[in-house]
């Protein structure tokens, strides 16, 4: 069987932007839903690429930040050259490079900024710091959009 080459694209895709609802500031949260998906293109034996058009650097850091280095490979987005042939992207904008796009809803949705974190999962100024280990189900860093 053939292995997909899939990519998934950061902001607003794997990394949502929202805005928090008391003050109008946003913070990026990850798209739990859409990582599981991405796990299951890697655990299919497809080859999982992402990318950004922040840049190779920009990507490579949320990739590390969400635990997914091991399973994917950061491609350029702006540069793309078509070397390698994406079958399915996965983008919150229509890129026109791959077989298929599947174009993911951008975020509209405001969330609390009196979110609950674990110490796992704070930093050392008690900001959120996305741990995907954390083994606390109450802790916020597990949050979902209903």
């Amino acid at each position: 069987m053939k292995k997909l080459k899939v990519a998934f694209d950061i902001d607003d895709t794997i990394w949502k932007i929202v805005e928090t609802s008391s003050d109008g500031k946003t913070r990026q949260v990850p798209d739990y839903d859409l990582i599981q998906v991405l796990r299951w293109f890697y655990n299919n034996g497809d080859e999982v690429f992402v990318w950004s058009a922040g840049g190779l650097d920009y990507a490579q850091t949320i990739v590390d930040k969400l635990g997914l280095t091991d399973m994917v490979k950061v491609i350029p987005k702006n540069n793309y050259d078509g070397k390698i042939e994406i079958d399915i992207a996965f983008d919150d904008f229509d890129t026109k490079l791959a077989k298929v796009d599947i174009r993911v809803n951008r975020s509209e949705k405001k969330i609390d900024k009196n979110i609950m974190l674990c110490d796992d999962c704070k930093n050392e100024d008690n900001e959120e710091a996305v741990n995907m280990n954390c083994p606390n189900k109450l802790c916020d860093n597990h949050y979902r959009e209903d």
